[in-house]
Order: C-alpha cells, then sequence, then structure tokens
C-alpha cells in the first residue's frame, strides 16, 4: 500500500457539465484529501470496456446532473449497473451517493421511483436505523442528525442483499450497506456542506424553481432550507478511515 489513497471518482454527467469539477473537489475536500488523488471514469462520456480499478483503493459514486434511473432512455443506462455489479463483485470500498445510492439499489434488483412525496431538496434530518448501530461508519453517529439532499428518483424497495442503515421522514430508505462487504451508499450527499449544496441547487436552480420565481427569489427560498451538516460530513472521513485500516491489513499480509 502507498502512504498516499488513490480514490476513483465514478460519475455520471454530460461533457462539459461545471459540476463534474465541483463534485470531484467536494468529494476530495470531504475525503480530507487532494483533488490529485482522485481519478475520475465518468460513465456518460467513457467506454465502459476502459473501466479499471486496478491501482485504486475505494471508489466512490457521485451524482448524475440531468440523468434519472427511473426514467432511463440514455444509452449507458446498463453500464451503469454493470460498472456497479464489478465493484460489487471486486469488493473494492465504495461510497455512494444519491445517483451512486441509486444506483447500487437498482443493480441489485431494488425499485426506484420518483414519487414528488418522496423528493428532497434541501437539509433534511436522517434516522439511523438499530442496524446503524454495529455499522463501522456509522456507529459513531448520533441517531438524528441533519444532511444535505437533491435528489427527485427514491428508492421505494430495497432487493435482499442490502442492510437498511437510515431513513428521513419524506424517504425511508438514505443509506444501506451491501451485505458483509465495505461498500456503503446515501441517498443524501455527505460530501457536500451547506455551501457546497446551494451552489449545487444554483446551477440547477431552473430545475428547482417554480416557473413564477426568479432565480433570486429562488436562492433566498434555498438559503431557508440549508443548515450546516457537520455530522453526515464525518461519514466520508470514517470511509477514508476504513480504507485506510483495510489497507494496512492488506499490506501486512
Amino acid at each position: 500500500m502507498s502512504s498516499t489513497l488513490s480514490i476513483l471518482l465514478v460519475q455520471a454527467r454530460d461533457a462539459g457539465d461545471p459540476m463534474a469539477a465541483h463534485e470531484r473537489k467536494c468529494f476530495a475536500d470531504g475525503c480530507a484529501l487532494s483533488e490529485d488523488q482522485f481519478g475520475v471514469f465518468n460513465v456518460a462520456t467513457d467506454a465502459l470496456i476502459d473501466f479499471d480499478v486496478t491501482g485504486f483503493d475505494a471508489v466512490v459514486i457521485g451524482g448524475s446532473g440531468d440523468f434519472s434511473l427511473v426514467e432511463g432512455g440514455f444509452d449507458w443506462h446498463q453500464d451503469i449497473l454493470t460498472l456497479v455489479r464489478r465493484l460489487i463483485g471486486v469488493g473494492i470500498p465504495t461510497f455512494g451517493s444519491c445517483f451512486g445510492f441509486q444506483a447500487i439499489v437498482q443493480a441489485m434488483g431494488g425499485e426506484l421511483d420518483n414519487r414528488d412525496a418522496h423528493s428532497e431538496v434541501g437539509t433534511f434530518s436522517i434516522e439511523l436505523t438499530e442496524a446503524a448501530g454495529s455499522d463501522p461508519i456509522f456507529g459513531d453517529l448520533p441517531t438524528q442528525f441533519d444532511a444535505q439532499l437533491g435528489h427527485n428518483d427514491s428508492a421505494v424497495m430495497l432487493p435482499d442483499g442490502l442492510t437498511h442503515l437510515a431513513r428521513s421522514a419524506c424517504c425511508e430508505y438514505q443509506a444501506v450497506k451491501v451485505g458483509e462487504l465495505p461498500i456503503i451508499a446515501t441517498q443524501f450527499h455527505p460530501e457536500l456542506t451547506r455551501e457546497g449544496s446551494l451552489a449545487r441547487f444554483r446551477n440547477y436552480v431552473e430545475n428547482y424553481k417554480p416557473p413564477e420565481h426568479d432565480v433570486e427569489d429562488a436562492m433566498a427560498y434555498a438559503r431557508q432550507m440549508h443548515r450546516p451538516s457537520p455530522h453526515a460530513s464525518s461519514l466520508l472521513p470514517s470511509f477514508i478511515d476504513e480504507v485506510r485500516r483495510r489497507c494496512s491489513v492488506a499490506a501486512a499480509l
């Protein structure tokens, strides 16, 4: 194991999406790592045949911009599911956020929907399940904490093989773990601070705001809907600590 971790960021974003660079920076900051420790594979623009986790210590799967796994219709839909199944098969430490969470659920046979009642944009309270108490990543969190969210698609049925770790008032499935593997995912965004979430909101403001509101009205409302989320932000450093521990164990064998 090298002293410097190497992480692969899997993205699903159109070429030129300014949130691609923003997402990489947010994950780097959230993990307390440098951006140059993150390689990038964009499943929306890169050929799946070129996907290779060799040389990486862990994978994070980020957001998707304008893409929905419920609606589908894009030519790489099956590619992201195949990619996720490869990660599960290899068992490499993986953290999925938002779209990454949904991709893991769908790849394993779960069900997604985009009912308005489950949509969340802003900062919301997350409640851990009993199963989270014994998890090495979630176990040190308080039973309830705030997190940043921005999603329309949601998991409405988990497949066998996923452990349910967290919920919110609007969305029952907020965090999962894949069996005993070091693969976890959250519907919420632990890589986003309040400021990062507001920047993401501004970029997609035309998707979020009512037609009768202008951008500044929407941003004023968004600022009221966002709070700091320090406990959620502790998840990625805990994940990285677990990656380091596993690398140390592997190096000692």
